[in-house]
């Protein structure tokens, strides 16, 4: 096994619960970034599907890798404990069933390399799905759906792990990402960068959007 001799530039944290099927895609694509000064942090938040025991495999030979198991406590909070635990000089964020292309680390850190003034990127991502599948409810109105171009998303937001810790990470609330980023806003330069290099998936049934879609027209 080889030594980490030093602290990686950026930490990437994956929240996971039960995507065993799902889960090595985006694996796989981190692992075939360009860039390669960053580690991998997967939290899982109380998964019962027994995935990480292909990944405990891997780890053997994969020092980037850190796991970090607790019970079930949501999205928000498990990205918390992966910021908690990251190293990094940076820190962003990949779900469990979407994937990055090949540059899309690599892009980010030289930006934010080339612009030390700017604490917190966000971008668009590249949307799979069925354009119906497209809308989730406003933040502001519930009740009101618009389309994810008009969203924050959480997972490709990149920043200085400082930023994290002064904002505190992610609180335990509907639409945590755009909360986050309305927070930022106030006390941070934030900017959205129109790098298309984020594959975000819609065709899964049990993403938190989705179900939370299901239960606003159910009602």
């Amino acid at each position: 096994m080889k030594l980490n001799k030093k602290n990686p530039t950026v930490s990437i944290i994956i929240p996971v619960y039960n995507r065993k099927k799902l889960f090595f895609r985006a694996y796989d694509s981190v692992m075939n970034q360009s860039y390669d000064d960053y580690e991998l942090i997967i939290v899982d938040d109380g998964s019962s599907d027994s995935f990480h025991k292909k990944l405990f495999d891997i780890m053997k030979h994969n020092y980037r890798v850190k796991f970090i198991r607790h019970s079930n406590r949501g999205t928000a909070l498990t990205l918390n404990t992966g910021i908690s635990a990251a190293s990094g000089k940076y820190i962003t964020f990949l779900d469990s069933d979407d994937e990055y292309s090949k540059e899309h680390i690599a892009k980010r850190a030289r930006y934010m390399n080339k612009n030390k003034n700017v604490d917190i990127i966000h971008s668009p991502a590249i949307m799979i799905g069925k354009e119906e599948d497209m809308y989730v409810p406003d933040v502001r109105n519930r009740k009101r759906l618009i389309h994810l171009n008009d969203c924050v998303l959480g997972a490709t937001i990149f920043g200085k792990k400082e930023a994290f810790y002064k904002l505190d990470g992610f609180r335990n609330v509907f639409s945590y990402d755009s909360d986050f980023i309305n927070r930022a806003e106030k006390l941070l330069n934030v900017t959205r960068v129109d790098y298309m290099t984020y594959f975000y998936y819609r065709d899964t049934s049990d993403s938190v959007l989705t179900k939370f879609k299901k239960e606003m027209n159910a009602k």
